[in-house]
């Protein structure tokens, strides 16, 4: 005969399965959370990207340029400022900020905030050749950069994960690295 004492130490089978079970929940809330910041995140980049990209169409359909371009200053006071030859090429330092300067501060088509990226970093415009091979595409690019457009001041410890520029180029391109209007630089 076996004699089991109330003041036995240890736990049940039972007891161990239900902290088990416990711990499992908790690890997938925390999973899903993160997923869901994750989701926000790229949310909120695609945004800022599309309004962005419609400040300066809209800017284009009444002017007949794209911002900053001719610009001679990189804080233009007025379109007329932008008044030398305009060839659709953002190449300048001061035709670079001056396309934001002149979306936020002259015209107001976007706010100080929406030139600083929700993952990092601020959105910089500038004219280039991207992709190789038949993937080789002119023209002007907005990038992610570690330098705030507005004053031209570096930031430091820029860095943009790649998963949020690849969800977003899924999100509002064709999902491919290397072609369409958003890529990934470095692969």
């Amino acid at each position: 005969m076996i004699n089991i004492s109330r003041n036995s130490k240890g736990f049940t089978l039972i007891e161990l399965a239900i902290v088990l079970i416990i711990i499992g929940l908790i690890l997938g809330m925390v999973f899903k959370g993160r997923q869901l910041i994750e989701n926000a995140k790229v949310k909120s980049l695609a945004s800022q990207y599309n309004k962005i990209y419609a400040a300066a169409l809209t800017f284009y359909d009444r002017y007949g340029f794209w911002p900053g371009d001719g610009c001679r200053s990189a804080t233009p006071s007025s379109v007329s400022d932008c008044n030398r030859s305009k060839d659709g090429k953002l190449q300048t330092p001061n035709e670079k900020r001056a396309f934001f300067h002149l979306l936020v501060n002259v015209y107001g088509l976007l706010s100080a905030s929406d030139v600083q990226s929700s993952v990092g970093g601020y959105w910089f415009i500038s004219y280039d050749t991207v992709g190789s091979g038949s993937n080789r595409k002119p023209g002007n690019w907005l990038y992610l950069a570690d330098i705030n457009p507005l004053n031209g001041n570096p930031t430091s410890g820029f860095n943009v994960e790649a998963k949020y520029v690849c969800a977003l180029d899924k999100s509002v391109d064709d999902g491919k690295s290397d072609t369409g209007d958003i890529r990934l630089n470095g692969g």
